[in-house]
C-alpha cells in the first residue's frame, strides 16, 4: 500500500469545500499511482495526515467516491478500488423480466419453489376480483441475473383463465409470454406499489443476503385490455442491486416507473 503523496494540496482560502477538493486530489492520485481494481486505498488516518484535513472530511469524501462506484469499503479489511461499472440495466416492465433480460443479453435464471392450484384467500381474491376460495394458480420463484440472486416473486392467476398451466415447466421461459401465446391474453395496464422493507429470514435466504438487509417490495395487479385482473404478484428485490427510474411527462403525458437491475460493483445513484 502506497502512502498518498503528491504536489496537490488543500487550498484553505478557496470557496470550494474541502471534501470536494480532496475528492479531486484523490482521483488524480489514484490515476498517478496507477491503482487498479482490487488495490487497497490509503487509510483514513494517512489521508487526513497527508492533506491536513479532519477525519470527517475524509469520510465524506470516501462516501462520495463509494457512491460513485470508484471505491468499495469492506468492513474489517479496508478500502479498495472498485471494479469497472457495467452499463446494462434490467427494467421491470409490463413485458416481464425474461423478455427484458433477453433484449439486453443477460442470463435470467428461475428456481421454481412451488407451483400449484390453491383456494384464493384474502387479499388475493379481492385483487383478482374472484370469490374467496375460488381456485387460483400460484407460482413462486427465486430469480437470478448473471448468476447472482436478485428477486423472489410470487404470482396468482385465476385458474379458470389458465387451464393446465400448473403442468408447465417454469424453470425456463416467460410466464407472460405463455399467457399471451397459449392463453391469448392481451395486457392492458398494471397497478403497482413499492416500499422499502427489511428482509424477512426466509426471503433473505433465497436472495443470499442477511436477515434485515434492505429490500424493495413490489405489489402489482396486471389487467387485460378489458380491465379484468389477470395476475397479482408480490416481488422482493435486493436493495443493493436495484433502483427505480422515473420518467415524468406533462400533465397530459404518460408517467413511467421502472425498477432497474444494477450489476454488483456499480453505482445505484
Amino acid at each position: 500500500m502506497v502512502v498518498p503523496s503528491g504536489p496537490a494540496m488543500i487550498v484553505r482560502d478557496s470557496t470550494v469545500p474541502f471534501h470536494r477538493q480532496l475528492k479531486t486530489i484523490l482521483l488524480e492520485q489514484i490515476s498517478r499511482d496507477g491503482l487498479v481494481e482490487g488495490d487497497r486505498l490509503w487509510s483514513e488516518p494517512q489521508i487526513s495526515a497527508t492533506y491536513g484535513v479532519s477525519r470527517s472530511v475524509v469520510r465524506q469524501t470516501l462516501a462520495e467516491l463509494e457512491n460513485e462506484g470508484v471505491i468499495e469499503r469492506v468492513r474489517g479489511r479496508g478500502t479498495f478500488i472498485a471494479g469497472a461499472k457495467m452499463d446494462h440495466g434490467l427494467t421491470i416492465s409490463i413485458e416481464g423480466l425474461y423478455a427484458q433480460a433477453q433484449s439486453l443479453g443477460l442470463e435470467l435464471t428461475s428456481d421454481v419453489l412451488q407451483q400449484a392450484v390453491e383456494p384464493a384467500a384474502e387479499p388475493v381474491s379481492t385483487e383478482l376480483e374472484v370469490v374467496t376460495g375460488c381456485p387460483v394458480f400460484m407460482l413462486e420463484r427465486a430469480r437470478g441475473v448473471e448468476g447472482m440472486p436478485w428477486s423472489h416473486t410470487a404470482s396468482w392467476i385465476p385458474s379458470a383463465r389458465v387451464p393446465g398451466i400448473e403442468e408447465h415447466d417454469f424453470s425456463t421461459g416467460s410466464l407472460y409470454e405463455l399467457l399471451r401465446t397459449r392463453y391469448g391474453m392481451r395486457f392492458g395496464r398494471a397497478r403497482r406499489s413499492i416500499e422499502a422493507i427489511a428482509a424477512p429470514e426466509e426471503i433473505a435466504r433465497y436472495l443470499g443476503v442477511d436477515e434485515g438487509a434492505p429490500l424493495l417490495r413490489i405489489k402489482s395487479v396486471l389487467y387485460d385490455i378489458h380491465g379484468i385482473p389477470i395476475e397479482r404478484f408480490i416481488a422482493h428485490h435486493r436493495g443493493d442491486m436495484s433502483r427505480f427510474d422515473v420518467s415524468l411527462g406533462s400533465m397530459a403525458g404518460e408517467d413511467r416507473l421502472a425498477e432497474v437491475y444494477v450489476a454488483p460493483g456499480s453505482s445505484v445513484g
